[in-house]
């Protein structure tokens, strides 16, 4: 897998970053390098969090 450096350059993970930051930190390297697969745990909280915007955007 190749490593997007640029990306990373100007992308850094915050220091101490919160849920979400560090989930919105984690869908754009997905999207932007491909230097490793995204930990499955991460991937998990991303598609509950998926689903729960979509349950909620279905209530309007």
């Amino acid at each position: 897998m190749a490593i997007n450096r640029e990306w990373h350059e100007k992308h850094r993970m915050p220091k101490n970053p919160t849920k979400d930051e560090r989930l919105q930190w984690h869908i754009e390297h997905a999207e932007h390098c491909n230097c490793r697969e995204m930990p499955e745990r991460l991937k998990r909280e991303i598609q509950n969090l998926r689903e729960i915007q979509n349950l909620k955007e279905k209530k309007i």
